[in-house]
């Protein structure tokens, strides 16, 4: 089978198409035919080495797949044929076959097409867990989602929009900021431009906005909290620009801000019952299409290494697909 791998950190050219055979299933584990890949952020930062866990080398990428069944170990409930959701928390997804623990394999209903499925996982339960553990109160509130049009960010507005909040989303380009506004956004507004900050605080009626969804980093880290209203929350969640943003501890006293952090790692080591509870709620979202996925971008698995450029160039919309 192929799969994608890497033997040395760096920049995409790194990742290669090799040749290897798959790991038949031992004991409560399956063998996946996969039919799409879901890319995620944290495997750029696997390939650069500035994951917050150790990555060793050689290494395939990928935490999501979905596929159909091939074969079963021992001790397992899910059957040959059956069409899963395979999450892999150690890598192992670019790949034509993935051999994954049952654990860790959530059957998925047929109306369900495999690219969206791949949003469930790193991008929906992100999203679900933000708005309903993080965040204290979401109707009436109004809430700035930067990266609005990127795979968590517009699960981000469609649910928050969904649960009574007042959604102003920004991006990096006017077609972005129309997808944002299409999934529910009150308002959009250009994040590149030096004045995006007033151009919030004028979409919320000259006020400054109650709390602010971050994922950027750098300046835009920095610039946000003036548009913070006093005693009003901050949520990290990435850093996608790759700069460091700066926390100026008077200006959290002065304006009595509030920043809170999200790892979703953490959820599925040490908060399982609530990380299940959140996968459960995204599929059923999804399979009543309350929510939708945008997946705009499928490239074959050999270009694995354009799809990790294209996002790292922020030239992507919605959830990236990889397709064996």
């Amino acid at each position: 089978m192929k799969q994608i791998q890497f033997s040395q950190y760096g920049s995409a050219e790194v990742l290669q198409l090799v040749n290897t055979t798959w790991r038949q299933p031992g004991d409560g584990e399956l063998l996946i035919k996969v039919e799409a890949i879901g890319v995620n952020y944290s495997d750029i930062l696997r390939r650069r080495n500035t994951y917050f866990l150790p990555t060793p080398v050689p290494y395939v990428p990928g935490t999501e797949a979905v596929g159909t069944v091939e074969a079963t170990g021992s001790g397992v409930d899910l059957q040959v044929g059956d069409r899963v959701l395979a999450i892999l928390p150690g890598g192992g997804g670019y790949a034509e076959y993935v051999t994954a623990a049952a654990q860790y394999c959530v059957l998925m209903p047929p109306h369900i097409a495999a690219p969206d499925a791949t949003a469930i996982f790193v991008q929906g339960t992100t999203a679900h867990l933000i708005l309903h553990q993080v965040v204290s109160e979401l109707a009436g509130q109004t809430i700035v989602v930067h990266a609005a049009a990127g795979g968590v960010g517009s699960l981000l507005v469609q649910m928050a929009s969904q649960a009574g909040a007042n959604v102003i989303a920004t991006a990096s380009s006017e077609s972005k900021l129309a997808r944002a506004k299409a999934l529910g956004a009150l308002a959009a507004v250009n994040y590149t431009q030096n004045d995006w900050v007033d151009q919030v605080i004028a979409a919320n009626d000259g006020k400054k906005v109650d709390c602010i969804l971050e994922m950027v980093g750098g300046e835009i880290f920095n610039q946000s909290f003036a548009c913070l209203k006093p005693g009003g929350t901050l949520v990290a969640y990435g850093a996608a620009s790759g700069e460091q943003g700066m926390i100026y501890s008077e200006r959290l006293v002065d304006e009595n801000h509030s920043v809170r952090s999200f790892n979703l790692a953490h959820f599925i080591e040490n908060k399982t019952e609530q990380w299940h509870a959140s996968l459960g709620a995204v599929i059923g979202l999804l399979a009543e299409q309350k929510i939708s996925v945008q997946v705009k971008h499928h490239y074959p698995l050999a270009d694995a290494a354009k799809a990790h450029q294209e996002i790292e160039d922020r030239r992507t919309i919605g959830k990236v697909v990889l397709v064996p």
